[in-house]
C-alpha cells in the first residue's frame, strides 16, 4: 500500500522497504531458526537480544567489523520488540507507541539511533494527533501530540485549576538538565565514584531536584493543579509503573515530553526491528542463536572469558555483554560467591523490580475497523473519587480486586499500516494492566490460582473492550489468551517489564553502579538498567555501552550518525 510523507518518515527518503515482512507464512520462529553450531571464538558475546543487545551488536558490527554472537533464550529475538506469534496472529510484547521518531523535529537523538542500528530500513508510521485518550469514570480526555493543543483545551475546560503553561516550561527545564545524569554514565571507570557523585550533586540542576520530588507534590503544591487536573496529567503513570504519590516528577515529565511531537508505530510491527538488525550483524560474520539459554558467565582470575549454556556448551570471548537485566546478570548468571563478594545481594535488597504486566490478547478472523489511538482506562471503584488514582490503584493491587481494574487498550492491526498485507483478514487487540511481583510468583507456582486469575482477568478486561471498542460487540474472537507476565524478558526478575523500579533513588542513589562497565573486566551491561527504562532508554543503553567499550564517546554524542 502507498504511504504518504505524513504517514512515514525515512532516513534517506528512499522507498526501500527493507527486509521482507514477518507474517503468518514467515514468522520469526521460522526466519530465525536455532543454528546447528555456535560461532567459535566470537569477538563479542551478547546475552539477550532486547533492543539494548541489538543496538550494541549492530554498532560493534558496523563500526568495528566485529563478529558478535547473540544468544537468546526465546525462540525469536527482540525483547520488548519481539512479537508473540500465537494462533495465526501477532501480538506485541512491549513496543506499542514511540515518540521522537520524526527526524525533522524534536530532540534528534532517538531517531538517528534507530536508523543507524537498522541500517535506515525501519519505517515509522505516525499515529493520529490525538494519539491517546484517558478515561476517568464517565469522562474522556483527549491527549494531543502538541503542548499548544493540550494547553488550549485545558485552559478552556479547567480555568483556574492550575498553571498549565508553567508545567510545560518545567518539563523542558527538567529534561534539559538530564545531561548531568547522563555524564555519570559516560565518565570513564577510573573516575572515582565520589567525584562522580560530587559532580552530579552539584550539577544535577532541575533533573536531580525533581527526582527527589513526587509527581503529585509538584502538580498539586508547586503548580497549583486541582486534584482532577493533576490526575489527568498523571494518567500515563503506567508507562513507568509508579503512582503519582510515589513517582519522581522528573521521570514522569520526561515520559510526557517524549510524545511532544507525535507518537509513532514501527511499520511491519515491532518484530521488524530485529528483522532489520540481525542481517547487519550476520554480514560482519556474527550469529544469532535463539533457544540458547545462558546458564553462567565464566569468570577466571577476575575477568569474564565467556559463557556456559544450559546444555553444557561453553563459548569463549574476551568481551561479554549482558542485555539480560542487572538482576539476572549479577544474581543469576554470576557464581553466587562472586556476586556476594561484589555486594550485589545487598544492592538488590535496596532496589526492587518494576511492575510486571498482565494481558488479554484477542484475535479475530476478519478485518475490523478498530481505533488507532491508545485508550487508558483508569481503575474505578465505588465510593472512590475517579481522580484519586493512588487510592484506586492501591485497592486494585493490595486486594486484587479485578472488578474495577483499569486497562491499557490498543489494536496492533489498526496501528500497523501494512498489517493487512502481513495478516490478511485478521484483527488484533491487546489489553494490559500492571501486576505486582507476588501475583507473578503465585501465578507461576499455583495452577489453581492461575486458572482463577486468568478467568477474572478475561472477564474484567473484556468489559473494557466492549465499552471502548463497540465494533467488537457480538463478535467472538477466534483466539483469546490471558495471563501474566506479558513476556518482554522471559527471565526477568518477578516478570518486570521495565527493569529495575523507576524510583527517584534509581536515578540518584543507584545511578553510579547501574552503568555499562561492571566491576569485572571484560563484562559489560547494556539495555534498560545500564541507562533508562523503556524502548528508547534501552536502545540508548546499547549506544552508551558501545561508547564505553570502545572509548568512542563521539558516537554517543553525535546526533547525525
Amino acid at each position: 500500500m502507498a504511504l504518504t510523507t505524513e504517514q512515514l518518515f525515512w532516513h534517506d527518503k528512499s522507498t526501500n522497504p527493507g527486509p521482507a515482512w514477518l507474517s503468518a507464512e514467515a514468522p520469526a520462529v521460522k526466519r530465525f531458526p536455532k543454528p546447528s553450531k555456535l560461532l567459535e571464538n566470537p569477538d563479542a558475546i551478547v546475552i539477550g537480544t532486547g533492543i539494548g543487545g541489538l543496538s550494541v551488536a549492530s554498532a560493534l558490527a558496523q563500526k568495528r567489523g566485529m563478529r558478535v554472537l547473540m544468544l537468546e533464550t526465546s525462540g525469536a529475538p527482540g525483547g520488548c520488540t519481539h512479537c508473540h506469534e500465537l494462533g495465526g496472529f501477532e501480538f506485541n510484547s512491549g513496543v506499542d507507541s514511540i515518540g521522537d521518531m520524526d527526524p525533522r523535529v524534536g530532540r534528534g537523538l532517538y531517531r538517528p539511533t534507530v536508523d543507524f542500528i537498522t541500517g535506515g530500513k525501519q519505517q515509522w508510521a505516525k499515529m493520529p494527533d490525538v494519539h491517546e485518550t484517558a478515561i476517568f469514570g464517565d469522562k474522556e480526555y483527549k491527549w494531543y501530540s502538541s503542548p499548544e493543543a493540550n494547553i488550549d483545551w485545558v485552559e478552556k475546560e479547567f480555568p483556574g485549576e492550575g498553571n498549565i503553561r508553567a508545567y510545560y516550561e518545567l518539563e523542558k527545564k527538567v529534561e534539559w538538565w538530564a545531561w548531568s545524569w547522563a555524564i555519570t554514565k559516560l565518565a570513564p571507570n577510573w573516575v572515582p565514584e565520589s567525584m562522580r557523585e560530587g559532580f552530579y550533586s552539584t550539577m544535577g540542576g532541575a533533573w536531580r531536584k525533581y527526582m527527589n520530588r513526587t509527581t503529585n507534590e509538584v502538580f498539586r503544591k508547586e503548580l497549583g493543579f486541582s486534584e482532577r487536573l493533576a490526575a489527568i496529567y498523571s494518567y500515563m503513570y503506567g508507562n513507568h509503573g509508579r503512582t503519582p504519590e510515589h513517582a519522581p516528577f522528573a521521570f514522569h515529565a520526561v515520559n510526557l515530553i517524549h510524545y511532544r511531537d507525535g507518537a509513532y508505530y514501527p511499520v511491519g510491527g515491532p518484530g521488524q526491528i530485529s528483522n532489520c538488525v540481525v542481517p547487519i550483524v550476520e554480514s560482519a560474520g556474527g550469529q544469532l542463536a535463539v533457544n540458547s539459554n545462558v546458564e553462567r558467565i565464566l569468570v577466571e582470575n577476575g575477568r569474564a572469558v565467556g559463557v556456559r549454556l544450559a546444555d553444557g556448551q561453553e563459548v569463549r570471548s574476551k568481551l561479554v555483554i549482558s542485555d539480560a537485566s542487572a538482576y539476572v546478570t549479577f544474581m543469576e548468571l554470576l557464581e553466587p560467591e562472586l556476586s556476594a563478594k561484589l555486594g550485589y545481594p545487598a544492592l538488590f535488597q535496596d532496589i526492587g523490580p518494576s511492575p510486571a504486566h498482565l494481558y488479554l490478547l484477542l484475535g479475530y478472523d476478519e478485518a475490523i475497523d478498530l481505533p488507532k489511538h491508545i485508550i487508558w482506562h483508569m481503575p474505578e471503584y465505588e465510593g472512590v473519587n475517579p481522580y484519586d488514582l493512588s487510592t484506586a490503584d492501591a485497592i486494585y493491587k493490595d486486594t486484587m480486586r479485578l472488578d474495577g481494574m483499569g486497562g491499557y487498550l490498543l489494536s496492533p492491526s489498526a496501528r500497523d499500516p501494512v498489517y493487512a498485507q502481513r495478516y490478511p483478514n485478521k484483527s488484533t487487540v491487546i489489553v494490559l494492566a500492571e501486576a505486582p511481583p507476588p501475583w507473578v510468583e503465585k501465578y507461576r507456582k499455583e495452577p489453581a490460582f492461575r486458572e482463577t486469575f486468568q478467568a477474572g482477568v478475561t472477564e474484567n478486561l473484556m468489559k473494557l473492550v466492549r465499552r471502548h471498542m463497540p465494533q467488537l460487540n457480538g463478535k467472538t474472537p477466534s483466539f483469546m489468551k490471558a495471563g501474566v507476565p506479558m513476556g518482554c524478558n522471559p527471565r526477568a526478575w518477578a516478570g518486570c517489564s521495565l527493569g529495575l523500579e523507576p524510583s527517584g533513588e534509581r536515578f540518584v542513589k543507584h545511578t553510579h553502579w547501574l552503568k555499562p562497565k561492571t566491576p569485572i573486566d571484560g563484562l559489560w551491561l547494556t539495555g534498560q538498567d545500564a541507562f533508562s527504562a523503556g524502548f528508547c532508554g534501552a536502545m540508548l543503553g546499547g549506544r552508551l555501552t558501545y561508547s564505553a567499550i570502545t572509548g568512542d564517546w563521539l558516537f554517543m554524542l553525535d546526533h547525525r550518525l
